[in-house]
């Protein structure tokens, strides 16, 4: 429901603000007043489709919306709201345009989306809901679930199953023989790294090992020359400590204890570095076999390097997502032998359910049918009907097995045409409102606007649309633009829309008239017909 509305610099409106009723909002004014510019206003802010000529500098369309849960679940993927208000925002120069709801930049898309379940617009342009056929099975959706709600339950809850199956089947390739190649692939590489099964930091420790057993003469040579230096040699360096331990010994008591100690312990270290360098020496010995062996196995973990690396890490991260990716399409595997017959079963089941309901749905749809119809012989439309037609889907959907559109017809001999391809304007309206009336609340709009509404008909048929707007107002927010009197007379706010100079410049205003005000116009809006009605 839109509260309040904002026209900032748009076409003749200079700075217009309104405050709407909840009821039945009635605009009036002479022709070329601005009665459509203001229409105009509310379609560029409910599209964001904002014509050039009109584009003022730093121009602006706002307005404070409230809507029910029901629509805020509807808009949820494109505003998530905290509660039940909206304030949408356009401002706009004559070269570009930016769109807020609830103070955050939105792209033109969500505002449409938004848009079209905040306010339908019924002018010869306007693009509604019930003109739009995906919104058709929406509306006998809700129409048929209040009245067969446990044949829809069963339903959803089939069409639920039916879902999760399809995800599940939607993840298998459209030729199964690709997953048993993939397994079949998978299961190499999986054998492969377990046939050699290697260690954390393996490779490191063989290529140490490697590289040893690789130079074990120079490191043979290397130690005993190390022993000969150290003892093995006349000239050793442990007689030569031995001399300096002797000499420092000798002035120790001198003040070179300390130095002694130092080099007492030089000649500990020497004796302890020539016992580890002979053991080191007396374990070395010649292995052919082991060193082909560390070769061998060396060359296999390079191996996986190469295919899986290119470190030893990257191999086991490679087996783990192996084994995860193998034990899904094993999974998958399973589905392709189960999968299909279950949802075969499923599908045949919900087209089972969708005939009960399209059969028992007819019947629900024809009282609905014949309630437009009586609204539309008070509108004095008698030759005018309007149909649900069913037409089967060849896939189970949200809605059910069928499709619904609603259709309609003016004349006796024309053939039932979807209602957006029906001719717009006044006649139209009168259709649109005969539909909206007999659906109610089912129709989740809360606000609609009507404009030539009364276009065409004699002073009585105008005093009966009048009594159908209001009486329609009691569910539904209206803002209706008229140029008949006995309309305006039911207004709970009545507008009027008329011209004005400032500085030679004309622009267009909106004023809201109080009692006296609404008797003086709707009298200019009679004529020279003697006004006897009192206003409401």
């Amino acid at each position: 429901m839109i509260h309040s509305l904002s026209i900032k610099n748009f076409g003749l409106f200079k700075d217009i603000s309104v405050d709407f009723s909840e009821g039945l909002n009635v605009i009036t004014g002479e022709s070329g007043a601005g009665k459509s510019m203001f229409i105009k206003a509310l379609i560029s802010l409910l599209s964001g489709n904002i014509p050039k000529n009109l584009r003022g500098e730093n121009g602006s369309i706002s307005a404070f919306i409230t809507v029910s849960d029901e629509i805020k679940k509807e808009i949820e993927d494109f505003l998530n709201l905290e509660n039940d208000e909206i304030i949408l925002n356009v401002n706009f120069t004559e070269k570009r345009a930016v769109f807020r709801a609830n103070g955050t930049i939105i792209p033109k898309s969500f505002l449409e989306k938004i848009g079209s379940y905040v306010m339908e617009v019924h002018t010869q342009d306007s693009q509604v809901l019930l003109r739009t056929p995906s919104y058709h099975n929406l509306l006998a959706y809700n129409i048929l679930k209040k009245e067969l709600n446990s044949l829809i339950e069963k339903y959803n809850l089939k069409f639920k199953e039916y879902t999760t199956l399809k995800n599940k089947m939607s993840k298998i390739p459209d030729d199964p023989s690709e997953i048993y190649r993939k397994i079949d692939i998978l299961k190499y590489q999986i054998d492969e790294i377990e046939s050699i099964s290697p260690e954390e930091d393996e490779d490191e420790k063989l290529r140490e090992e490697y590289k040893k057993l690789s130079n074990i003469e120079e490191i043979k040579n290397k130690l005993s020359k190390t022993l000969a230096l150290l003892k093995d040699e006349e000239e050793n360096i442990d007689v030569l400590i031995g001399e300096v331990v002797d000499d420092l010994s000798d002035i120790s008591e001198y003040g070179y204890s300390s130095e002694l100690d130092i080099a007492v312990s030089i000649q500990d270290l020497i004796n302890e570095l020539y016992s580890e360098v002979e053991n080191k020496l007396y374990e070395i010995e010649s292995d052919p076999e082991k060193f082909e062996e560390i070769s061998n196995r060396l060359s296999e973990i390079n191996n996986l390097k190469r295919k899986y690396g290119p470190t030893l890490e990257d191999v086991f991260e490679h087996y783990n997502s192996f084994k995860k990716e193998l034990d899904d399409l094993l999974s998958l595997e399973k589905l392709i032998n189960e999968l299909k017959p279950t949802m075969d079963k499923i599908k045949k089941e919900l087209f089972k359910i969708g005939e009960e309901i399209k059969i028992q749905g007819e019947k629900v749809l024809k009282k609905i049918e014949k309630s437009i119809k009586t609204e539309l012989k008070n509108l004095n439309m008698e030759h005018t009907e309007i149909k649900f037609e069913f037409s089967k889907l060849e896939e189970p959907s949200r809605y059910g097995t069928y499709s619904i559109r609603l259709k309609a017809k003016t004349t006796k001999q024309s053939p039932l045409l979807p209602i957006e391809k029906i001719a717009s304007g006044g006649e139209l309206s009168r259709i649109v409102l005969a539909i909206e009336k007999a659906l109610g609340d089912m129709h989740i709009v809360e606000t609609m606007l009507f404009d030539e509404i009364d276009s065409g008909v004699g002073q009585r048929m105008a005093d009966i649309i009048g009594k159908k707007l209001k009486d329609f107002s009691k569910n539904k927010q209206l803002i209706v633009i008229t140029h008949m009197p006995q309309v305006a007379n039911y207004a709970d706010k009545h507008f009027k829309i008329y011209k004005y100079e400032e500085d030679g410049i004309t622009f267009s205003n909106l004023k809201e008239l109080n009692k006296d005000e609404r008797i003086e116009e709707i009298k200019e809006m009679y004529g020279e017909i003697v006004f006897e009605k009192e206003v409401e």
